[in-house]
């Protein structure tokens, strides 16, 4: 896949194109769903399949107040949706002076070399232009006078016939309900946190745990404890996760900052301060809770490590690898 970092990246001799045009952050089935369309519409009529996507989402520039979490970093939704198959990828820079381009002169944009585009595949709910006038149906009947096709693929719905939808999968993380919201994405919610030196409790007790630091506006699970993986140095390892206060070595009621703790099964390497990693959620475990004492907490987490363990074998992330 051709990825392309603004519209001036974008060689103005290129070829008609049938672009999918969105946010997509998360990359969840209901975006892919898009994704797979504009790929198979391309492949039908001779043409080359686009995503566009914005960076930063948009909402975090128009209303910064609402404080949107990140369901994946740009690196990793690069990743995700060069696997769906298609040729190319435009990330357009989200400014306010984009923000208060014209609908009309969006939908030009998108018609005109260097894009120029013949099919444009959105969600039916997508809106663009100043202000959000525009709206699909505004982008269909002022295409069509520049041989624009507008394709809206339905909804798809969860397990329970409810629309998915990045919303929605970003209250469930918040909520700890990682496992519902693997199966909306395909894969494990995963975050990204550079290992940063904490208080070194975990070594104390034997369980050297990786203290990871990420973007505030990463979109972090629910306190608790979680089974997942960890992917340090480019190998993945078993890794029960605790997000919360740590309670048991603070005053009843105190609370400091949120802290996402790994302890990593098997990997017995150098140390990893400074490295960035990859961390997955497959399992919620329990609630996060204050211990009596040290010695009933270590045995509680032994047995969180059991339960990451057989959990990992059974989403085929049990070792190195």
């Amino acid at each position: 896949m051709r990825t392309y970092r603004s519209l001036g990246d974008l060689p103005l001799g290129g070829p008609r194109r049938a672009v999918a045009i969105g946010s997509f952050d998360g990359v969840h089935v209901g975006h892919r769903a898009v994704m797979a369309t504009v790929r198979d519409l391309a492949a039908e009529h001779g043409l080359t399949s686009m995503v566009i996507t914005f960076d930063p989402h948009p909402i975090a520039v128009l209303r910064p107040d609402l404080k949107v979490l990140a369901l994946t970093r740009l690196e990793h939704k690069a990743e995700l949706i060069a696997a769906t198959g298609v040729d190319e990828l435009l990330v357009l820079p989200f400014t306010k002076a984009f923000a208060r381009i014209r609908a009309e002169r969006f939908v030009d944009m998108l018609a005109s070399p260097p894009i120029a585009a013949e099919i444009v595949v959105v969600g039916d709910n997508f809106r663009f232009g100043a202000g959000g006038a525009g709206t699909t149906d505004m982008m269909r009947s002022y295409g069509r006078n520049r041989g624009l096709r507008v394709v809206t693929p339905g909804m798809v719905n969860a397990a329970d016939d409810k629309p998915v939808s990045s919303t929605r999968v970003r209250r469930l993380i918040s909520e700890g309900r990682v496992g519902e919201v693997r199966d909306m994405l395909t894969r494990p919610h995963a975050v990204v946190g550079e290992v940063v030196h904490g208080d070194e409790r975990g070594r104390a007790m034997g369980l050297p745990t990786a203290n990871l630091e990420m973007a505030d506006d990463t979109a972090v699970p629910g306190r608790g404890v979680y089974a997942g993986r960890a992917r340090v140095r480019g190998t993945w390892y078993p890794a029960a996760v605790n997000v919360g206060f740590a309670p048991t070595f603070r005053e009843a009621g105190e609370r400091g900052t949120i802290r996402i703790e790994a302890f990593l099964l098997d990997y017995d390497g150098p140390e990893i301060y400074g490295d960035m990693v990859r961390l997955e959620f497959l399992e919620r475990l329990r609630d996060e809770k204050r211990f009596d004492s040290t010695e009933a907490l270590v045995a509680q987490i032994r047995h969180d490590v059991d339960e990451t363990r057989r959990i990992a074998l059974e989403h085929g992330a049990g070792g190195a690898g």
